[in-house]
């Protein structure tokens, strides 16, 4: 049902109750993500710190919500962000819209 969020494992650190759920994927959905999407301005302008510290803060949430091919790709540009970055800068976009849409729907099916 969902390519790259994993229900199991939002239950394994949330447990079953959806008002507990809902919060914290509402919190991902307009914190986390969004802080992606500023990446490329920080690269652009060679704050490299400002995109490594986002990578790292959405390792955590992309954990949570069972996404490990995204976690892969921030951990990936979070060690070397100058380099991985502009290769992998794709990847990570197109997982972002997909997490997001999953997260919609998954807010939807609660």
């Amino acid at each position: 049902m969902y390519e790259l969020i994993n229900k199991d494992v939002i239950h394994q650190f949330l447990g079953d109750d959806p008002e507990l759920i809902k919060p914290m994927l509402e919190m991902i959905l307009h914190n986390n993500l969004p802080e992606l999407n500023d990446l490329d301005k920080y690269f652009d302008e060679e704050q490299y710190d400002e995109v490594k510290i986002r990578c790292h803060k959405a390792k955590s949430a992309m954990g949570y919500v069972g996404s490990s091919h995204t976690q892969k790709i921030l951990q990936e540009i979070e060690k070397d962000v100058k380099e991985v970055y502009p290769k992998k800068k794709n990847d990570l976009i197109k997982d972002i819209r997909l997490v997001e849409k999953e997260l919609h729907q998954l807010l939807e099916d609660i």
